[in-house]
């Protein structure tokens, strides 16, 4: 319990986009070198450290392309080199920080989320380095930049797909984590160990981690592959979105496959789902959400504007000079319950668990810049910076609604003699009905099942799952309606 505490409080320092004040690269390289991880004996370390390494590593590049002084570039180098060389060969052979598992300390693994948050800050120097218009620049430090990026495809990417943590459904995609570990007593044969969460979607902040990882190994390359698992991640996290009047809401982890489903109790996943309440998480996404729309990435401008409504009209009092912040679902909850159920963090207490500023957005909205005190001159456009770049934005239905937090069909992509698990969450009692819909929206195929929620309470997860054969529906694009107290939510489908 407390990793996972320590877990969240360093997530909110790797988010928070502080930067190195004094603008000396010596002092930024010194007091990252008295990392953890760099003080550990020996090379097993573990996700743990990894957050605690990630804390202000960007500042590196921010402080480079702020003041064009070579020498943050050189600190970043030996930082990067420092790191990379706590990494240890796992039993497949590649590289990672390996280390005590960050939910039970009796086994031993690396982790998607400890690899992608030290690796993406290493793409972004290989990024600025090789696509400089300074030649010396690029004379200088290219074979560096190379290397990190050999090391990020090999390790990162091609170790997690050869792991078999990837999956695809038709536009989404998604890793989960992986079930084999390492023991104390023997660190050299990976082996299957019923450890808490293993081959479980992982949450949207990892996921998305990766995604960055994949877009800018894709900017750097221009290899359509990774930028295609970046498009999937990311279409993954906003067809999970929620429409509420003109925002956007969404939950911390949602299933993607029929593993995520608890199978010993009826309507359980093996995961909560909800918005959550610590104010560090949704914050990091959004910069993650930014820059895969400055990539061309799923994301269109109303995306933008809706999740700047979120921030600004749903969360912020409205006080410049006394502004406080209310987390992201309080609209929601508002709307379905008359009140806000969660007053406390899931695994115990956390402080200042309200909303926050999402600093993320400065690009799009004059009062984000005005209440972060981003001094940006810039001008305020939904102009995305790739220009480029390739767009392929994400189209589905959305429709305002309060009583359903969550609607899923898993798979989504259905072979016509296969079967798909329909799951929603409900926020409020009532009868929720379930239909099939023509792909337009506009006709009923058939009527699928009338379900009851029963009492929604604060310890009440409000899940609905049913097996669903669509063996006799025809081959065809559809969208699943759920209807809820008259409001309804759609998840589109193929059946093939």
């Amino acid at each position: 319990m407390k990793q996972i505490l320590l877990l969240s409080f360093l997530i909110i320092l790797c988010f928070s986009s502080i930067c190195w004040s004094n603008r000396n690269a010596d002092e930024l390289l010194q007091s990252r070198m008295r990392t953890p991880l760099l003080k550990v004996d020996g090379s097993l370390t573990g996700e743990g450290l990894c957050w605690h390494a990630a804390y202000n590593m960007n500042a590196f590049m921010d402080e480079y392309n702020s003041t064009l002084d070579r020498s943050f570039l050189d600190s970043a180098i030996r930082y990067y080199d420092a790191l990379l060389a706590k990494t240890r060969q796992a039993p497949d052979g590649y590289k990672g920080w390996v280390g005590p598992y960050i939910y039970d300390e009796n086994y031993i693994c690396d982790a998607h989320i400890g690899d992608a948050i030290l690796i993406n800050p290493m793409l972004e120097f290989c990024e600025t380095v090789l696509n400089h218009e300074d030649p010396a620049i690029q004379q200088s430090y290219s074979s560096k930049a190379k290397a990190y990026l050999k090391f990020a495809q090999k390790h990162l990417i091609e170790k997690w797909d050869q792991r078999g943590t990837w999956y695809e459904d038709g536009p989404y995609g998604a890793y989960r984590s992986w079930d084999h570990y390492l023991t104390k007593d023997n660190l050299s044969a990976w082996r299957v160990l019923p450890a808490i969460k293993s081959n479980l979607t992982l949450p949207f902040n990892k996921q998305n981690s990766m995604a960055i990882a994949c877009l800018r190994i894709y900017r750097i390359t221009k290899i359509d592959k990774y930028r295609e698992r970046a498009l999937k991640i990311f279409n993954f996290m906003k067809s999970r979105m929620c429409l509420y009047q003109d925002h956007y809401v969404w939950n911390y982890w949602e299933p993607f496959g029929v593993w995520d489903i608890d199978f010993s109790s009826p309507n359980t996943l093996r995961h909560w789902v909800n918005v959550h309440p610590y104010r560090n998480y949704q914050a990091g996404e959004i910069y993650e959400i930014v820059e895969a729309y400055h990539s061309g990435l799923t994301f269109t401008k109303e995306d933008i504007q809706r999740i700047i409504n979120t921030n600004l009209k749903v969360m912020w009092n409205g006080d410049r000079e006394n502004p406080k912040w209310r987390n992201s679902n309080y609209a929601v909850q508002m709307a379905s319950l008359g009140k806000i159920p969660i007053t406390k963090a899931p695994g115990g207490e956390f402080p200042k668990l309200a909303g926050t500023i999402w600093r993320g957005l400065a690009d799009f909205d004059v009062t984000i810049r005005e209440l972060a005190n981003i001094n940006d001159q810039t001008p305020i456009t939904f102009n995305r910076h790739y220009e480029q770049l390739p767009v392929t934005e994400l189209q589905r239905p959305f429709n305002s609604n309060c009583y359903l937090s969550m609607v899923a069909a898993i798979p989504s992509n259905i072979m016509q003699d296969k079967k798909s698990f329909l799951i929603s969450q409900s926020r409020v009692k009532g009868n929720v009905d379930i239909a099939l819909y023509s792909r337009d929206g506009q006709k009923k195929v058939l009527d699928i099942r009338k379900q009851k929620s029963d009492s929604i309470t604060e310890d009440d997860s409000g899940i609905l799952i049913f097996e669903w054969d669509s063996s006799a529906v025809p081959v065809g694009d559809y969208r699943i309606r759920w209807t809820l107290n008259e409001s309804i939510r759609e998840f589109p489908i193929s059946v093939q």
